[in-house]
């Protein structure tokens, strides 16, 4: 390798250990000064790469001052020493000054040629082409072809001086080290932090993945418990013996004509004076013991009523089913003694309606219990009702 940076050869062997002791404190220098703590962000240093980039293509290598590839390339290695990308943009700067001092060296300026490499020495001592346009200046100087430049003699460093500056690098290398196995450590920890995460994510998709499976089934087994139960219900509905709505009792009665039954020829009933029209009905015993008996036993239609019972003129005027609540007396007594009724009404309507809510009542009480009726026009008075010894037939003549 030929001399790195002299420019006379009188002052070789001085220049040669002041530039290797330059380049030392640059490195040592640079290191430490990297090792302060980054300000700059990643995006902020990808610009800066960029504008080097382009200050190298416009020529902008050390000037204009504040806008310059060198200044930039400096700035860059200190918030970033260990941030290699700037190292190919280095040596492009270091190009670019080689062929402007090549250009020199052909147009016999070694003095311009050799300010050119002077500025890529302590910066970018590896750029391709350097020692050889520096071996072309020398040997220039040489021949007498040019005329040495002056400068100023610099002495070598001493002995401890050399012990420091390398006691110095190897301090650097050693902080590099550690910085690089700093950098590795956490690269693996954030490594298997993402991988954590990831297995992490991964179990709980699978749980979520499961839960939802679980559900589905558990919906799906309610679905079957409730088609299964519908199915039972319907089952159960047809086989049991069918309910008579008392609404669909009443439309059969009133929408039905009775058939009439033949009737004995009878003499008709004296009809009882009634009492006032009272809010409750009233039981009336019209005959005693003895005679009721004998009503049992000999039952004609001449025969005394069992018992009377009053019924209520508002409900009847008024069409009101509480008339079968009001007479729910009258009802228990039909069904306890098996009793036929007489309705004495002035209106034959009036004893349709009464007979379809009569029918009613006494279906509540007993659904087996067959009504039989007969109706008495009443002349004038509150209608009411009396109660007679069981009959095949009717106990009036309709």
């Amino acid at each position: 390798m030929s001399s790195s940076y002299p420019s006379m050869p009188s002052h070789h062997n001085d220049n040669k250990v002041n530039s290797y002791m330059n380049k030392i404190a640059l490195f040592v220098t640079t290191f430490f000064i990297g090792l302060q703590v980054n300000a700059a962000t990643p995006e902020q240093l990808d610009s800066l790469l960029n504008e080097i980039d382009q200050d190298i293509a416009a020529q902008r290598l050390s000037a204009p001052v504040g806008n310059n590839a060198l200044e930039k390339i400096e700035a860059f290695r200190g918030d970033a020493p260990f941030d290699f990308r700037v190292v190919p943009l280095t040596y492009r700067w270091g190009e670019s000054y080689v062929e402007l001092a090549n250009r020199a060296i052909a147009g016999g300026q070694f003095d311009k040629a050799q300010g050119y490499l002077d500025k890529v020495w302590p910066v970018a001592s590896l750029t391709p082409g350097l020692e050889e346009a520096q071996r072309v200046i020398d040997d220039a100087i040489a021949s007498g072809m040019a005329k040495p430049v002056a400068v100023a003699a610099v002495s070598a460093p001493t002995k401890a001086e050399l012990e420091h500056q390398r006691q110095l690098a190897e301090a650097a290398e050693k902080e590099k080290q550690r910085l690089q196995a700093d950098y590795q450590r956490k690269k693996q920890e954030e490594q298997k932090a993402a991988e954590e995460k990831a297995r992490k994510e991964l179990a709980e998709q699978q749980r979520q993945q499961q839960l939802e499976r679980e559900r589905r089934a558990a919906n799906e087994q309610k679905l079957k418990e409730q088609r299964l139960a519908q199915q039972t219900a319907k089952a159960k509905a047809a086989s049991a013996p069918a309910k008579v709505a008392v609404d669909d009792i009443e439309d059969e009665l009133l929408n039905t004509k009775p058939k009439s039954a033949p009737v004995k020829a009878v003499a008709k009933v004296a009809p009882v004076v009634a009492p006032k029209a009272a809010a409750k009905p009233t039981v009336t015993t019209l005959a005693s013991a003895a005679s009721v008996a004998a009503a049992w036993a000999d039952a004609k239609e001449d025969s005394e009523p069992i018992a009377r019972y009053d019924i209520p003129t508002e409900d009847l005027a008024n069409r009101s089913r509480d008339i079968a609540d009001n007479m729910n007396g009258a009802c228990q007594a039909m069904v306890d003694n098996d009793a036929s009724v007489v309705i004495h009404a002035a209106d034959k309507s009036d004893y349709r309606w009464l007979a379809v809510r009569l029918t009613l009542c006494t279906r509540r009480i007993d659904r087996s219990y067959r009504l039989r009726h007969s109706h008495e026009v009443l002349s004038g008075g509150a209608p009411f009702l009396t109660l007679h010894p069981a009959r095949d037939t009717a106990l009036i003549r309709q």
